[in-house]
């Protein structure tokens, strides 16, 4: 039977000199258990309010100590007291409850190899101090519900996992019990100034948590143990820097919902989502590869800005599929992966209590180069896997898409070649791109779901149109801009600013094209928004060819010497333009 509160032994036994100290510290909530040998060891736990707790356990004269806390201290419980003194605890088979913030543990120093016992973290024993009594068992989330339906008193009642024998004052650990085991303080829900482009949850300045550096510092509690811990600060420097626990600066900052690293500078600058959607295999990886490579040139010369890096870590993944494409010396070396839905570009994030596949934010800074940045503007693009915007996929298990209801714009690659009606008109010519075609033409369907779901993540009602702006990219313009009887489409800047003259009349050209041969693909678009414009692109300026042998045998791919991008910055321009009117103007004149 448990013991109704576990008493600390008053044994002082010297370990033998040929018996290493180890500490097995076992957390009762996740079942974990470390064994600890190299000493000092750190603990770190957030309390209610965020703020970062710290124990460490040394080792003096072969007696592990726990040090008494800086801060925090009626946060910290040894056998459920608060720990007010730098405590030595002897080796031997004495258990010692330890509550740190949420996070409730058991730890014995020189156990035995027996020890701990089989348990079961998820249900746990109720039973009466005065007596030792069990009165029931429950999962950890429904003890008090199962206490106060029942009438006992919280003040007579302690509880542990089912197969431990030692115990926690019931009273003493309700905020550990009544919290996630699996997270740390967060946010009052998805609200705040600030959101995260990894998670699209909302918060605060005063919510976002630093990333240690000191590598003891080494293992969020959420994260795992390759990660460095992310803490709410208390303590900063000079110049304004957060201090981790061991006492060493911090640059980087993290989003108190899904933890990952922010990006460099994020609290300074306005940020716009730039959604690329698209069906699977349409040539989303290629265009986003060019896009962000033709804005770096192009963007200096027609309007004098700078396009940079924004998070060169961040970014290594897209920066790396840009290099293979522009530096590759062969077919072979030009060839892209597929956006698979839990591929490279993807990464799993913990968000709103559960672990899910959310895709990598890329971005840059839009700057006018000069000292003054109240022009500057964080760029963020995401590739996403079509496959997100398929009827039927449970948006709440992966949900991938949701940046579209937070986009400042919404980049649509159609690809034409999945169409029959347009290969049907371009039977004619001999381009493998009109061959190779995997799927069925669904992409008037995904507009249709991508409608959907941003209308119900907004709360608009079916009929209403949503206030974002919609660029349709056709695809592959080398092989079907013969369609649109040979007159070459004019190029929309003039003078340093945008001509939405020029950008009217080539849409309804193209328009009128796509209405003729894909219709339901118009009307859908133009049902999703009532700011809508078709652009004609190439992502690559020429038709690939496919791949002999190799492990890409039968992949089309191109030809790193012709590679000519057509058209693929004018949407992006018109985008910006209506995102960012004071950093790419536009003539006054409107169609």
């Amino acid at each position: 039977m448990p013991s109704s509160k576990p008493t600390p032994t008053h044994l002082r036994l010297t370990p033998s000199s040929h018996e290493p100290v180890s500490l097995v510290i076992v957390d009762c909530l996740n079942g974990s258990r470390d064994r600890v040998s190299d000493f000092p060891h750190v603990l770190h736990e957030s309390d209610a309010s965020g703020h970062m707790l710290t124990l460490e356990f040394q080792l003096r004269n072969g007696q592990v100590a726990i040090l008494q806390p800086t801060a925090g201290v009626n946060s910290i419980l040894l056998n459920d007291t608060p720990l007010h003194s730098t405590i030595l605890l002897p080796p031997g088979n004495n258990t010692y409850t330890l509550k740190i913030g949420h996070r409730l543990s058991v730890f014995q120093v020189n156990p035995s190899p027996a020890w701990p016992p089989d348990f079961n973290p998820a249900i746990w024993q109720i039973f009466q101090t005065p007596t030792g009594e069990i009165l029931g068992e429950a999962p950890p989330s429904e003890i008090f519900n199962l206490v106060s339906s029942k009438g006992w008193n919280v003040e007579h009642c302690a509880v542990c996992p089912q197969g431990l024998d030692t115990g926690f004052h019931l009273n003493i650990i309700a905020d550990a019990l009544s919290a996630p085991f699996s997270m740390t303080a967060q946010p009052a829900g998805d609200k705040g100034k600030f959101l995260c482009p990894a998670c699209w949850l909302r918060f605060d300045a005063g919510d976002v948590l630093s990333i240690a550096v000191h590598e003891s510092l080494r293992n969020d509690p959420v994260l795992g143990t390759d990660n460095m811990l992310r803490f709410q600060p208390t303590r900063f420097n000079d110049v304004g820097q957060a201090l981790d626990p061991m006492g060493l600066p911090c640059t980087e900052i993290a989003c108190p919902h899904c933890r990952r690293p922010l990006p460099p500078g994020f609290l300074d600058l306005p940020h716009k989502i730039f959604s690329l959607i698209g069906a699977p295999s349409s040539g989303k990886s290629y265009l986003l590869a060019v896009l962000t490579k033709v804005l770096q040139d192009q963007l200096f010369r027609d309007f004098h800005l700078v396009f940079k890096d924004g998070d060169p870590s961040g970014n290594m993944l897209l920066n790396q599929m840009r290099t293979k494409l522009f530096s590759g010396m062969t077919p072979e070396e030009c060839v892209l992966g597929k956006t698979a839905m839990e591929g490279a570009t993807y990464e799993r994030l913990p968000r709103l209590g559960k672990w899910v596949a959310l895709p990598r934010p890329f971005v840059y800074i839009l700057s006018d180069g000069k000292t003054k940045k109240s022009s500057d503007a964080a760029i963020i693009f995401y590739d996403n896997a079509g496959e997100h915007f398929e009827p039927g996929h449970n948006i709440d298990d992966s949900p991938g898409a949701l940046h579209v209801a937070s986009s400042s714009g919404i980049l649509f690659l159609y690809d034409p070649t999945s169409n029959p009606r347009f290969r049907q008109r371009l039977a004619d010519i001999p381009d493998p791109q009109l061959r190779q075609h995997g799927r069925a033409d669904q992409q008037d369907s995904i507009l249709a779901e991508m409608e959907i779901r941003v209308k119900k993540m907004l709360g608009m009602a079916p009929t209403d149109k949503i206030p974002v702006p919609i660029a349709i990219l056709v695809g592959k313009c080398d092989v079907w801009q013969s369609l649109l009887n040979a007159r070459e489409l004019p190029n929309p800047v003039r003078d340093g600013k945008l001509d939405e003259t020029i950008i009217h009349a080539n849409s309804y050209r193209i328009r009128e094209l796509l209405a003729e041969l894909c219709p339901g693909l118009v009307a859908q678009a133009e049902s999703l928004s009532s700011d809508v414009r078709y652009f004609a692109v190439s992502s690559l300026g020429h038709s690939p060819s496919p791949l002999e042998d190799g492990p890409n045998a039968g992949l089309l791919a191109p030809d790193p010497k012709k590679i000519n991008p057509i058209g693929v910055a004018a949407p992006a321009y018109w985008l910006f333009n209506k995102a960012m009117p004071n950093v790419i103007p536009a003539w006054d004149e409107k169609p």
